[in-house]
């Protein structure tokens, strides 16, 4: 077997740190110090792969073919408290782990930290575009010449399933297929940390921490988000830098402690802009005035910001085993990245507004307090009580954009003159900074009226206040009881339940009307039955029962039953979400009023069931055995409706409504066993297994006569079916007490059947596929399913 250089490399470092361990024992007798560890390592190889190296298998993790060092601990101490702690896992590897902590027990301490882990999009992806620096994507010149002057997508000469020769849907498909290599998407993180402590008296500690995160690659980035202009997708470059520093004093003495924490974070993105070519449009190609297709765009993924937060905190203790705490914190957090311009277009450069600013100087502070206090005044009494509130206030300025261009094609222009003056007024902006205010208040009490009962109640109010929002002011109120029965020294029950009821004080579902200066660019555009779920009113119920029998002390049985069910309700009529309400109002301004019929349209009602069985057989001491088996059933629907916009004012028709119904069922296993081969327990072996199944099914319903996009024949999709089993099996032979060996034989199984994904390619417009979509190149990320079979020795020695 081929040894990698980074494995050799490993296993110096291995040897190395082996060393100290052959002389344990005289530097022991010499220096009055000791050195104990464990390095367990060895060969691991695939025995079959399927698909070979496998994005969703290494999605987060590295598993390599060859020498690994999966564990080192190494730990020395010696006379006056001094020691030194080293830790490492996967050492070599993409998901490595190391800690390392030395110091003087109870005087000086610093740390250090590495970790490091990967994140794999997909098994394979094309890209047509050519990537550049500063996130710069283009496409041949040709290329889009030849599409710019191509004729409209059609399948008719003959009608075989493929896009006319010469049409732009062919001249794109063909690009893709010869022309789109392959391209990595994923990246890899890496986190290191230092920090040092220092305990100058028994009451004082100082600390002081910091923390550099980086993440590079690349990540999936959606383009052209006007869909009928080129949608594409990418692989951007990713550049993630963030920045933590840390500074604390606390003094504690046996009743009472105090502290302070100051924190500075800073994110920077190597990436401020991504622009791309259009591959319908080599060049800008004018429509009218204020409409010019455009040849390239732009966005702005990610903007740099920066946080400073300080924190006190403290607490005491009182008589009746009784201690209040408290804690305040307030943290600023800046950014001030420049504008982009509004377009690159440059046929609507010159048509434009200037920007209000040059950037946008945006700054939030959080402030959070919080009180609590907990007693046990009685052995058979407990109580407590807290207040928290969490601020976040945005003062970042309220900028009016006169216009703007919308995905660098077209400067919007008003609908509908009765909604913004005249329909030659471009529409205005303005940017509404979000800010809202949350507290909770509350208290619990335990009691132990019986030998074999206890009893827990807690109540809490949580309040919001939102300044933008389509609800401003809401509370909502939790109640919980629980009890728990002793009935014997073999069965023991709890019940658990929870009863929450949040209450707003209206639904305005315009509220957003606040960011159009001169209007909307059409009479009721907003669609008035909406209402997004987290605004609503809700009733939400949970229990459950618990039981835990032992029969005997060889057997121990459990069992578990949870039942959790939300309800949203309509603030302003009552009625449950779903149901349809009536309104009247003038919207074509002839003096009449219409009535218009709207469905409460969102989120109807969850509903979430889960029961688990397992158990522990122990028949003696060399062996025993587990398994337990979960059933968990999620049912959600929605209402909803299809809405257009004619002569610049909204429709509303029930024809229109339809809904969905949606049901996800997840069944876990999981059973293993150890067992001593030999009444030494020289040889052992141990096994588990893991298996869990995701379904998901969804149905759809609705009116016959309405828009086409409603009356669909599609009233069931395909169903959702993901499988994961994983199987581990281990042999162990202890050779003497400080050195063992284990074979290890790793069978894991992914398998998934997606409608949504299995089928995703670069190019996803054919005729009998997609049509809408037969300008549109992505990257055709899906993840392959995957079967594969490790086998490994690992050689275990302490010392």
């Amino acid at each position: 077997m081929k040894i990698s250089t980074h494995a050799k490399v490993t296993l110096l470092v291995l040897l190395v740190l082996a060393l100290p361990s052959a002389a344990a024992e005289e530097t022991k007798k010499i220096t009055d110090s000791s050195i104990e560890g464990e390095i367990l390592a060895g060969p691991q190889w695939y025995v079959r792969e399927d698909p070979n190296d496998s994005a969703k298998f290494l999605e987060y993790r590295d598993v390599p073919n060859g020498f690994v060092l999966e564990r080192l601990l190494f730990s020395w101490e010696r006379g006056g408290g001094r020691y030194l702690d080293l830790a490492a896992r996967d050492v070599g590897q993409l998901d490595q782990r190391v800690w390392l902590d030395l110091g003087k027990q109870d005087v000086w301490k610093f740390r250090f930290a590495w970790a490091e882990n990967p994140r794999r999009w997909t098994d394979h992806a094309n890209q047509l575009f050519t990537h550049h620096d500063h996130g710069v994507f283009m496409l041949e010149d040709a290329f889009q010449a030849a599409v710019q002057a191509a004729p409209a997508s059609a399948d008719t000469t003959p009608a075989d399933g493929e896009w006319d020769a010469g049409t732009k849907g062919a001249l794109i498909k063909s690009a893709v297929q010869t022309s789109a290599p392959d391209v990595s998407v994923g990246w890899q993180r890496e986190t290191a940390s230092i920090g040092a402590e220092f305990t100058p008296t028994r009451h004082w500690t100082f600390s002081v921490d910091a923390q550099r995160e980086r993440r590079t690659g690349t990540a999936p980035q959606s383009l052209g988000m006007y869909f009928a202009l080129s949608p594409a997708e990418v692989a951007a470059p990713l550049d993630f830098r963030t920045d933590d520093a840390r500074v604390g004093a606390e003094y504690a003495s046996r009743h009472f402690n105090v502290g302070a924490r100051a924190i500075f974070s800073e994110f920077e993105t190597g990436t401020d802009r991504i622009l791309w070519d259009d591959q319908l449009f080599l060049t800008d190609v004018a429509v009218n005035a204020t409409t010019a297709n455009p040849g390239r765009m732009q966005m702005s993924p990610w903007s740099d910001n920066r946080l400073f937060k300080w924190e006190v905190y403290g607490g005491a203790d009182f008589a009746g085993h009784s201690r209040v705490s408290a804690t305040f914190s307030r943290n600023t957090t800046t950014q001030d990245d420049p504008f982009l311009p509004k377009t690159v277009n440059t046929l609507l450069i010159g048509s434009t507004a200037p920007l209000p600013a040059s950037s946008l100087d945006g700054k939030h502070e959080i402030s959070f307090g919080s009180v609590s206090l907990s007693s046990r005044p009685l052995s058979w009494l407990r109580y407590s009580a807290w207040f928290r509130d969490y601020h976040f206030d945005n003062q970042t300025p309220s900028l009016v954009f006169t216009d703007y261009v919308m995905t660098d094609y077209q400067i919007p222009l008003c609908g509908n003159a009765n909604a913004c003056g005249a329909t030659t007024n471009p529409i205005q902006r303005r940017s509404l900074p979000y800010s809202y205010e949350k507290t909770n208040l509350g208290a619990s009490a335990g009691f132990q009226p019986l030998a074999w009962l206890g009893v827990t109640a807690a109540f809490d109010r949580e309040g919001l206040e939102r300044n933008v929002a389509a609800v401003t002011d809401s509370d909502e109120d939790s109640f919980k009881l629980a009890l728990d029965f002793d009935l014997s020294d073999s069965l023991t029950l709890r019940v658990w339940g929870r009863h929450q009821e949040r209450r707003a004080d209206e639904y305005d579902a315009e509220y957003f009307e606040e960011s159009f200066p001169i209007g909307e660019a059409n009479i009721a555009a907003a669609n008035e039955g909406e209402r997004k779920y987290l605004w609503t009113d809700r009733d939400r119920d949970m229990a459950t029962l618990t039981a835990e029998f032992s029969p005997g002390p060889k057997l121990t049985l459990f069992s578990e039953a949870t039942l959790a069910r939300d309800d949203y309700l309509d603030p302003n009529t009552g009625k449950k979400i779903g149901e349809s309400f009536t309104v009247t109002e003038d919207r074509n301004f002839d003096t009449i009023d219409e009535t218009y019929v709207l469905l409460l349209a969102g989120r109807i009602d969850d509903k979430i069931t889960t029961y688990a069985v397992g158990g522990r057989f122990t028949p003696s001491d060399r062996w025993n055995l587990y398994a337990d088996y979960t059933w968990e059933d999620r049912e959600y629907r929605m209402a909803s409706r299809y809405r257009n916009v004619s002569g610049g004012i909204g429709t509303d028709n029930p024809l229109d409504d339809w809904g969905s119904d949606s049901k996800d069922r997840y069944d876990t296993a999981n059973a293993g066993f150890n067992f001593d081969l030999t009444k030494d327990r020289r040889w052992r072996l141990d096994g588990a297994y893991t298996w869990s199944k995701g379904t998901g099914e969804i149905e759809t319903h609705f009116v016959p006569g309405g828009a086409a996009s409603g009356d669909t024949t599609l009233t069931e999709f395909p169903r959702v079916k993901t499988t994961l089993a994983i199987a581990q099996t281990g042999l162990t032979c202890a050779l003497r007490e400080n050195l063992d060996f284990a074979f290890r034989y790793w069978y894991e199984k992914w398998h998934e059947r997606n409608f949504a994904s299995d089928f995703n390619r670069a190019y996803m417009g054919d005729p009998g596929n997609d049509p809408g979509s037969r300008e549109a190149v992505y990257l055709g990320l899906d993840f392959e399913d995957y079967s594969n079979h490790i086998l490994s020795f690992l050689l275990r020695y302490r010392f």
